[in-house]
């Protein structure tokens, strides 16, 4: 083994002591508080650090308020979609309120002219049916008798009394638009059951239950008169069709009424005789 001499040996181990120094002053002199520059430099770190706080702050605010101008705008937006679309509806609404506070105003006077009204409108169906081909007179009188007893009723609203009212003129009204057929008392003759055919409001017939004799009213002369032939066959034929028992076709039957009493329901025809559409229940 080769030894070093001893002056070199320590000038090496002073070299290595140097080195471990430097190396630790460069460790230590860093975290040394007292150095001005360590200062500086710090609170510029944290200068730029606060600064930079600020600017991420102010961009999430602009963030947030362009949101709330975008949702503001969107608001804006449907709100004008609505109302183009509802401005019309409430116009017809203020209008439709106008019409009711108009027709409030004159209520009153509505309300007391009413019951006179009713009692017209009773006497001029009374009228009519005693006027009318008396089928079914009984009921009818019956009916309308009924009514005049409802108007006295004091506990009855008024708006009922209406009802009542119009419905039985609506019951009149489809009398001229129906055929029907029903067994009953010969009119004039209650020992006699007779089958009746009743063609809207200008056809009255009979036909016996053995089919042999049958007639139609007279409303002039306000009588039976009696029917032969072919016309007992339409009625027989009628009856069937009013009781669903055939298909609707044309019915060739003499007229219970003068024209001139029925002209707006014939078109024309003889004063005798008429072909009559039972699809539609009335002369044609």
């Amino acid at each position: 083994m080769r030894l070093l001499p001893i002056d070199s040996a320590r000038r090496r181990l002073a070299k290595l002591r140097l080195t471990t120094a430097l190396a630790l002053a460069a460790v230590i002199i860093p975290a040394h508080a007292d150095d001005p520059v360590l200062d500086a430099t710090q609170t510029h770190q944290q200068r730029q650090q606060a600064l930079q706080q600020k600017i991420d702050n102010a961009d999430d605010a602009t963030r947030q308020l362009l949101r709330e101008w975008q949702d503001a705008r969107e608001s804006a937006e449907r709100i004008e979609q609505y109302n183009q679309t509802v401005g019309p509806m409430l116009d017809q609404q203020q209008q439709r309120i106008e019409q009711q506070q108009q027709a409030l105003a004159s209520m009153d006077k509505t309300r007391e002219a009413l019951p006179a009204t009713l009692h017209q409108m009773v006497d001029r169906l009374r009228e009519m049916v005693q006027a009318d081909i008396p089928f079914h007179r009984a009921e009818r009188l019956a009916r309308l008798d009924a009514l005049d007893r409802m108007l006295e009723q004091a506990s009855m609203a008024q708006a009922d009394k209406l009802k009542r009212v119009l419905s039985t003129w609506q019951q009149e009204l489809d009398y001229g638009t129906d055929i029907e057929a029903w067994r009953g008392s010969l009119f004039k003759h209650p020992d006699t059951e007779v089958q009746y055919l009743r063609l809207g409001r200008v056809g009255w017939y009979y036909l016996s239950l053995d089919g042999n004799q049958g007639g139609v009213w007279q409303a002039k002369s306000g009588q039976w008169q009696p029917l032969k032939g072919n016309a007992l066959e339409e009625i027989r034929r009628g009856i069937r069709i009013a009781n669903d028992q055939r298909s609707p076709e044309l019915l060739s039957l003499p007229l219970s009424v003068e024209l001139s009493d029925a002209d707006s329901e014939t078109n024309g025809n003889d004063s005798n005789t008429s072909s009559h559409d039972s699809t539609q229940g009335s002369d044609s």
